[in-house]
């Protein structure tokens, strides 16, 4: 790769930003009323990039106001807060959106992750590059001034990929989870008292360098047939103890509630390798048994290939990937994470300068027919903005054109995914620095989840929105033949690695026998076949 072009287009495109915002000084800042002029801001990637910076409260009142629709009673009413809360929220966040296009250089940031994480640039370049358009425009008194525009900028740039890694590579991360065991264990519990059901599935038991963990879902039947996921005191009560009589106290992992499920920390660590957990899910509740005698997870059914894609076009796919993603609705109970998608258009928007970046260090021929294919794929989501100028391509990778045929069908009337659990789980090799793990999946109110565990020394890359070129794009592949992209609607970081929630679009139905689940990353694409046993 020529990195001397590298820099220089970075360069050239800073400049470019900063004449655009200095033409542009002088607008006013956008009135938001409508959905529809959320959305127009939105468009705009520091509006979009500052979700993030958002508090989840902050999030959660735009997203169910602006993109779910919901009055500003029916947002307090699902949010569980006052009328003058969701309306102090609401003017914050909005606040701070209608400041982000302040930021002029948003095309420049997104060029510099691209570069960075091909290791086509040092981030100290980037930074260099970033730092010399501060100045200049805090030199002409326009936007916020340097400092914070430095700030956004290196709050962006990430990891690179393995051929831009400093010699000897990154420090040892968390490691995998020691051992895995499938439960596909269903426990129901029914408190007479106030004609509640709760329905508790156990998908599967892991133990990881911070100790053993159950991965679950649970749901609520409230009078009288309305079924809810269950909130996070239903756990406050559980004991579990082991075949030697060790007790464990149980805690929630902050991921994310309701339908992305819980994981269930178990403390402390347990001295040796139980053959049996019992649960307790209340005082003077019997104990339910736990075998974890039922063989463990392994790399059966799991293969690995070199990459077929170079560097450049590995990132093109990857956008793609997250553009078919976030082109299906989000349901407002996937909240707040998956609010920082976006809109397909955020995604999108700056692709011809990044096509034109790779071009100039080399990552990507001009023969390439990937920039064809990215602007076929726009068109036929209706995505603006894009500025890609090479002519839309006929031929599609097969899992765009599977995704793009769904969703051009769906607003055709079509069966539920039905709840249900699946606990399938299978541990794929650490290949550039990151290990996932398949913990279960779940469908809930239309939407199918897949809990996953990410070890290595890059797990840390898997974040959201802005980690779009760190870590593998997903893929799944149901017995059909159809394909399905995910996005990331939970995540958490600890010390034993990342535990991540992804949904899969469009939803699996119960009738799925078996996928494969397709991790594409910079230089492996390692497939894993999970037959699903669901309840």
């Amino acid at each position: 790769m020529n990195r001397e072009r590298a820099e220089t287009f970075l360069r050239v495109l800073a400049e470019t930003e900063l004449r655009d915002g200095l033409a542009h000084r002088h607008d006013a800042a956008p009135r938001l009323s409508r959905p529809e002029e959320m959305a127009d801001l939105l468009r705009q990637p520091a509006a979009a990039a500052m979700l993030d910076r958002l508090t989840g409260r902050q999030r959660q009142a735009i997203t169910l106001q602006f993109h779910a629709g919901l009055s500003e009673d029916q947002t307090a009413a699902r949010m569980r807060i006052s009328r003058g809360a969701v309306q102090s929220h609401t003017t914050r966040a909005l606040s701070m959106l209608r400041a982000a296009p302040e930021d002029r250089y948003a095309r420049t940031r997104r060029v510099a992750q691209v570069l960075t994480a091909l290791g086509a640039l040092d981030e100290e370049i980037a930074e260099q590059v970033l730092d010399d358009g501060a100045l200049a425009l805090d030199a002409r008194q326009i936007g916020t001034g340097g400092e914070r525009i430095v700030r956004l900028v290196r709050m962006g740039l990430p990891r690179r990929f393995p051929g831009g890694t400093p010699a000897g590579g990154p420090p040892p991360g968390p490691a995998a989870p020691r051992r895995i065991v499938p439960l596909g264990q269903l426990i129901t519990t029914v408190d007479d008292l106030v004609e509640v059901t709760t329905e508790l599935y156990l998908l599967s038991y892991a133990e990881t360098e911070l100790g053993p963990q159950l991965s679950v879902f649970a749901r609520t039947r409230v009078p009288p047939h309305w079924w809810a996921p269950t909130g996070p005191h239903f756990f406050e009560r559980f004991a579990v103890t082991d075949d030697r009589g060790t007790s464990y106290r149980v805690s929630l992992r902050n991921i994310g509630g309701g339908p992305t499920g819980r994981t269930l920390m178990l403390r402390p660590d347990p001295p040796h390798a139980p053959r049996w957990l019992e649960l307790t899910t209340a005082p003077g509740c019997p104990a339910v048994r736990i075998d974890l005698e039922r063989g463990s997870s392994g790399p059966a059914e799991v293969t690995a290939r070199p990459a077929v894609l170079g560097p450049g076009p590995y990132l093109l796919h990857t956008i793609a990937a997250r553009v078919l993603a976030a082109a299906w609705p989000v349901s407002p109970d996937m909240l707040p994470v998956t609010a920082l998608a976006g809109p397909p258009a955020r995604l999108a928007g700056g692709l011809g300068d990044i096509v034109g970046a790779l071009q100039a260090c080399g990552a990507l021929s001009l023969l390439s027919p990937v920039p064809g294919q990215l602007a076929a794929l726009c068109a036929s989501l209706d995505v603006q903005g894009h500025g890609i100028t090479a002519p839309p391509a006929r031929d599609l990778p097969e899992p765009w054109l599977s995704l793009l045929a769904r969703y051009q069908r769906r607003n055709l009337r079509v069966a539920p995914a039905q709840d249900g659990c699946a606990a399938a789980t299978a541990v794929l090799p650490e290949r550039d620095g990151i290990g996932l793990a398949v913990l279960g999946l779940h469908n809930s109110r239309d939407r199918t989840v897949v809990h996953l565990h990410a070890s290595g020394p890059r797990s840390e890359a898997i974040c959201g929105p802005d980690g779009l070129y760190a870590w593998a794009a997903l893929w799944v592949r149901d017995a059909g033949g159809s394909w399905h992209a995910t996005r990331t609607v939970g995540r958490s970081r600890m010390d034993d690695g990342v535990a991540l929630r992804v949904e899969a679009v469009p939803p699996l139905s119960r009738g799925t026998a078996w996928i494969e689940l397709v991790a594409t990353g910079p230089s492996d694409e390692v497939r894993a076949g999970l037959p699903l046993h669901w309840r």
